[in-house]
Formats: C-alpha cells, structure tokens, sequence
C-alpha cells in the first residue's frame, strides 16, 4: 500500500514539474526576438535618452520663459596710501598726493548685497526653434529605437536559423549513424560465414567512427551557436533545447520604406539647427532689476538700501556673414543627404531584386535535391536487402550511403538558405 502511495506520488510530481519544461522543449523564434527587446542595453539606452529630451523642452522654457533671480554679495576693498599722512586709508575723498586707484572708478570700495532678476521678453521665436529642434531630435531618437530593434530582429533570426541548420545536420548524422549501427551485426555475421571480407567489417567501422565524428563536431558548434544566440537575447538560462523551424514569409512592399522617414528627419533637423541658430540674430530686451545694499561708505550703509529697474535692447548688426556661412554649409549636408538617399534607393531595389531571385532559384533546387534524397532512399532500401544477402560489397553500400547523406546536408543548406535570403529580404523591405 505504501509502495502504490509512492508510486502515485511520484507520478503525480512528474506531472506538475515536467509540465513546464515540456512547454520549453521547442522555443520558437519569437521567445529570443521578445526576451531581446525587452533586455538589450541599446535599447533600453534609447528609451532613457527619449526622457532626456523630454526634460530638455522643459530646461528650454525655464531658460527662457522663467525669470532668472540670483543673490550676490560683493566686498570691493580699494584703499589710499599716504593720504593725509596716512599710511593706508580707506576713504572717498582722498589728499592729492595719495596713492591708489581713481576715486571715480572705485568710489573708495563698495559693500553690495542685492536681489537681482532679469527677464527675456522678446523670445517667443527663439524659444519656438528651440523646442522644435529638441522636437525632431526625439523623433530621431525614436527612429533610432525602430532601427534598432529591426537590425535586432535580423541578427537574432541570422543566429536562430544558424543554430536550427546544425541541429538539422545533427538529425541526419543520427540517421545515418543508426543505419550503420544497424548493419552493423549483418555485416559481422556475413564475415563470419565467409561471404564478405574483415576488410568489408573493418570499412564500415571506418565509415561509423567518421559519422560519430561528424556527430561531435556538429555538437561542439551547436554549443558555439546557441551560445551566441542567447547572449544576442540577453538570455541567462543555460539550458540548451531543440528550435522550431522559423516560420518565415516574404513581407509585402511597404506603402513608405522606412528608411526614407530617416532621411526626412535628417534633413528637417538641418533645418531647425539653422532656424535655432538664427535666432540669435533676433533683437532681444531684457528687463531687469535688482533690490538691496550698494555702498561706498562703510559707515553710510543703512542708507544705501534701495533697488533699480532697467530695459536692455540688444540689435546683432553685422558678425562676419556668419549666418551665410552657416547657411552654406548646411546647404552641402543637404545635399550629401539627397545623394545618400538616392544611392540607398537604388540600392535596395537591386538588392530586393536579387534576393528574390536567389529565394526562387533556392527553391527550385531544394525541390530536385529532395527528389534526389527520394531515389537515394529507395537505393539504400535495395541495398540493405542486397547486404543481408551477401549480393552488394560494403564499398558499394559505403557509397550509396556517403551519397544520401550528402544529399541530405546539401537539402539542409539549402533549405537554411533560403531563410537567411527570406529574412535578408524582409530587412531590406522595411
């Protein structure tokens, strides 16, 4: 009874634990694509720095639109030697023959502690440029997030179907290896009676040990790949499972090709960079105040307290044609833009193009490898039948067992082609 109750128990942990491991035998594609763009540094970097221009339109109005106050608080000490027969003296109306700087510049000193403000008030078309620049430099950053992700997406597909093709060419190495395993007591049993040589034995071990060797190797850079994948994923876990086939499909054309929303950004931001910088330019007043303690006299002071008011105008006349030489510059980024952009287009319509036409021929040839591998199968069954029976010598079965699995390698890199000239496809049609 107690050994039922173990029993149960047991089976009944299995259930639960196994339960979710089973659920991650097979990842699919999206499970790397979706962990990487929730962990890449790059990514997470752009998000950051999309709050920093959010500040940054708030730092443009405190800037500009706020009142700037300040406390100072100055000492000027400027004395007079051999005043009055004095040897040093601190005074407002020095003897002739003293020494010291100009009473009318210095007043003797001063004892200042004041409140002042100031406030731009002709700056709405500054502050206007300003903000639509940071405008379209976050646009920009959110492009760079699009591109990001894109380029992400690309890379982890690359490695993926990388990883999905050697655990393919694991599949048919195992095939292979147990077609010979199970050949393998025929053959011994052949030598035995005298229908075929130990040469013949000894071939076929030769052609076991270099699968099992293939096998290995195949291992090792599966270890290598899927290792690379999950550091693309930002993955921790160490475990190592078999993939799905990607499920990849050529996208449809775009109504706008993505890339050229970079180039209207690029180009917009010239633009905005010269209208911010023509601002200065733009006649400014300033007004201005300050309240408090300004003194010459040390012993005057409580009545020196007091405030001012003023209004400062500010209209640029001539710098150097600086505007112009900045307009001209801006003019050839301009145009350094228009013949990347031009040269791009023609670019990825001769690149579409000619992945499309690798996609079909790819498939053309997977489907004659594939009636190839059919034939080779019915090969090797009639083989077998021919081996059991001491009709076929081991280098002929050798040979017609080499050519299936170069068949089959050759089906596996083609059909792992034509995912790679898919997602190559999808990148440039975006």
């Amino acid at each position: 009874m107690r050994q039922g109750l173990s029993t149960t128990f047991i089976i009944f942990a299995l259930f639960f634990v196994r339960k979710p491991v089973f659920a991650q035998q097979q990842p699919t594609l999206s499970y790397f694509i979706d962990h990487a763009l929730q962990s890449d540094p790059n990514i997470r970097s752009n998000v950051n720095q999309q709050q920093f221009y959010s500040l940054q339109a708030q730092l443009i109005n405190a800037q500009n639109k706020a009142p700037q106050v300040n406390f100072t608080s100055d000492y000027l000490f400027a004395p007079f030697f051999g005043s009055d027969g004095k040897p040093i003296a601190i005074t407002t109306a020095p003897s002739e023959n003293a020494f010291g700087y100009d009473i009318g510049q210095t007043n003797g000193g001063m004892y200042a502690t004041q409140m002042q403000v100031s406030l731009n008030l002709l700056n709405k078309k500054t502050i206007k440029a300003l903000q639509d620049q940071n405008t379209n430099l976050g646009a920009t950053n959110s492009y760079a997030k699009g591109q990001l992700e894109h380029d992400l997406r690309k890379s982890i597909t690359d490695q993926y179907i990388q990883v999905y093709q050697i655990q393919q060419q694991e599949e048919y190495l195992a095939l292979i290896i147990n077609e010979i395993k199970q050949r393998h007591a025929a053959v011994e049993a052949l030598v035995k009676r005298g229908l075929l040589q130990q040469s013949d034995y000894l071939l076929l071990a030769i052609e076991l040990n270099t699968r099992e060797n293939e096998l290995s190797q195949a291992k090792i850079t599966e270890i290598n790949a899927y290792g690379a994948l999950k550091n693309l994923a930002i993955i921790t876990d160490s475990g190592m499972v078999k993939l799905q086939e990607p499920d990849l499909t050529l996208i449809t054309k775009p109504t706008a090709f993505y890339y050229k929303e970079k180039f209207k950004l690029d180009s917009l931001n010239l633009v905005l960079a010269q209208n911010a910088f023509n601002t200065k330019y733009l006649p400014t007043l300033t007004l201005g105040g300050s309240g408090g303690m300004l003194a010459s006299d040390f012993t005057n002071i409580p009545h020196n307290v007091g405030f001012d008011a003023s209004l400062h105008l500010n209209i640029p006349i001539y710098d150097g044609r600086q505007r112009k030489i900045v307009e001209s510059q801006n003019k050839i980024t301009q145009q350094n833009l228009t013949y990347a952009r031009d040269n791009f287009t023609v670019q990825q319509k001769n690149y579409l193009e000619s992945i499309h036409k690798q996609i079909d021929l790819f498939k053309l040839s997977n489907a004659q490898i594939q009636g190839l591998i059919d034939k080779q199968e019915l090969l090797l069954k009639l083989d077998r039948e021919k081996l059991a029976g001491g009709q076929l010598s081991i280098i002929e079965y050798v040979k017609s067992l080499q050519d299936y699995a170069a068949a089959k390698q050759s089906l596996t890199a083609a059909r792992t082609q034509v995912l790679l000239l898919i997602n190559q496809y999808n990148y440039y049609n975006w």
